[in-house]
């Protein structure tokens, strides 16, 4: 063994030992005063001789190899230390895993990483780059389940079922608030309620994009101080300020997460031709000091859930938390749902913040109704939140979210529900038909395309029905009476609508006494 391969085999004695080329390179040079090229050449016959192991095709950073003892790996701690200094996206990636139960989202793994969607420039990673190096590293894995991309550390991989499950519960929660917190950024004149863009529960994958990276939501204001174009009609324009949020609600908001959100920022800034200003918003329940500080010393602004719903906002979390649980864990029993739901809205009463709740009280009403449908659909198949889309013909993506799609055997038929719970003295409007929550919304735009797209996969004929506790206006439920006599919409065992007055009785014959008590109580006056 030459005097080199010696020195070698003392310097890698430890499994957790490990040298950059760079770092290798100048400790031959200073030991055996040699040059930078003949201690490249010793460092290569090494690896070829099998003294030392190189990273080899995996770089950390200016095209370095790393190198360690033979008949070892790279541990996720080891590349963690490498990586803090020569790759930090990959060290926050790394960082989110360890502190997540092993498991995020290629969501989350686009904001830690501030990765862009498409490359633009050699130097920036794609996620998928990212992700090929830690593969290939064998340190995490990927497992794609009902539409959503998980990235696992292979250390949690026999347990990645269970994992995936409680994770895509983490993800509904950091959505559930979005609408709200978009409606109470508008009413306190934070951005404009003109254009804004947001994630939300349907597509839990796929956030806001803007200038090739996600957001959890952006959109537009003018109020940065003194507004010198008058006029609140003026439309978007470059004298605009871009707002881009950052929402984590289901953990505490680190410092991986502000490194990530501030350098989409500053792509974005350094991306613009004329310089953009930018107003960057974080939303979150709790945070970790070193965070707090990096934020504050940004200059960002920092909204906690407590001071937009007050300190009576995280009990109503911890119960969604447990209904969240109950509808993914095979919907829980009909009588867990109505209470938690139920209590639920008792904590919204008591926050004080039903109005700037309302969102939340919507979804709450879709989850009261699944043990309806449940009891209406004994042996069926029942699918909440369904996306159906397709490619049209002139390259257009389109795309319809529909609140429970049932597919019923022993009637031989498919019933596309839609729900609204709102209170009972708003009246649903019959038109327009491309305005989300009218009657021809559904019955003339997004029931046609789930009939469409879902006989492509089954012959039984799609009905649908519209449930609310509201009321319908007079126009609409002279067309709705209309539809309910039409045989290839009208369900066979019930209408094609109910309002407020027909759920009750329709509840009152399906003896759900629990429900209309919860109705009565926080909808229907």
């Amino acid at each position: 063994m030459s005097k080199y391969d010696k020195y070698l085999s003392e310097i890698f004695t430890d499994d957790n030992i490990y040298k950059t080329g760079n770092e290798l390179n100048q400790i031959f040079q200073e030991k055996f005063q040699i040059t930078s090229t003949n201690a490249r050449k010793v460092i290569s016959r090494a690896r070829s001789k099998g003294i030392i192991q190189s990273s080899h095709p995996i770089t950390f950073g200016n095209g370095q190899y790393v190198y360690f003892k033979n008949k070892t790996s790279l541990s996720v701690n080891v590349i963690k230390e490498i990586t803090k200094k020569n790759r930090p996206p990959v060290y926050h990636l790394l960082n989110l895993l360890d502190s997540n139960e092993g498991i995020i989202s290629y969501y989350e793994g686009l904001k830690i990483t501030a990765s862009p969607l498409r490359k633009e420039k050699e130097k920036s990673n794609t996620l998928n780059e990212i992700l090929y190096m830690l593969e290939y590293l064998g340190v995490v894995e990927t497992k794609t389940d009902s539409g959503i991309t998980y990235i696992i550390l292979s250390s949690v991989k026999n347990n990645y079922i269970s994992l995936m499950y409680q994770h895509r519960n983490n993800m509904i929660m950091d959505c559930f608030f979005i609408p709200d917190i978009r409606n109470w950024l508008i009413k306190h004149n934070f951005i404009d309620n003109k254009y804004m863009v947001y994630r939300n529960q349907t597509l839990l994958s796929k956030g806001a994009e803007h200038n090739n990276y996600i957001w959890d939501a952006f959109g537009y204001t003018n109020t940065t101080g003194y507004n010198t174009i008058l006029g609140s009609s003026v439309e978007r324009d470059d004298k605009k300020t871009l707002v881009v949020l950052d929402i984590v609600i289901h953990r505490s908001y680190m410092s991986c997460d502000v490194q990530g959100f501030l350098r989409r920022v500053q792509a974005v800034r350094s991306s613009a031709i004329k310089e953009r200003k930018i107003l960057p918003i974080v939303v979150y329940q709790e945070i970790s000091s070193h965070a707090f500080s990096q934020l504050k010393s940004l200059g960002f602004i920092m909204l906690n859930l407590g001071t937009i719903y007050g300190q009576n906002i995280y009990p109503i979390i911890h119960k969604i938390k447990e209904i969240k649980s109950l509808i993914l864990n095979d919907w829980g029993t009909s009588e867990e749902i109505v209470e938690n739901v139920d209590a639920t809205l008792s904590e919204v009463e008591k926050s004080g913040q039903s109005i700037n709740l309302g969102n939340m009280k919507g979804d709450l009403f879709e989850v009261l109704m699944y043990p309806l449908i449940k009891t209406m659909h004994p042996n069926a198949s029942i699918e909440p939140g369904k996306v159906l889309k397709r490619k049209e013909e002139d390259g257009t993506h389109r795309e319809y979210e529909y609140d429970v799609i049932v597919r019923d055997f022993q009637n031989e038929e498919i019933i596309v529900y839609e729900f609204k719970g709102r209170d009972s003295n708003i009246e649903i409007q019959l038109k327009p038909h491309d305005k989300p929550s009218t009657v021809k919304w559904f019955f003339n735009t997004t029931l046609p395309f789930a009939r469409e797209e879902l006989q492509k996969q089954n012959s039984f004929p799609v009905k649908g029905c519209y449930i609310t506790t509201s009321k319908f206006s007079a126009e609409a439920l002279k067309v709705l009476n209309k539809v309910n006599t039409h045989k290839n919409v009208k369900p066979e065992t019930h209408d094609v609508f109910y309002d407020g007055e027909k759920l009750l009785q329709l509840l009152e014959e399906k003896r759900e006494h629990h429900i209309i008590e919860v109705l009565k109580k926080y909808y229907i006056h």
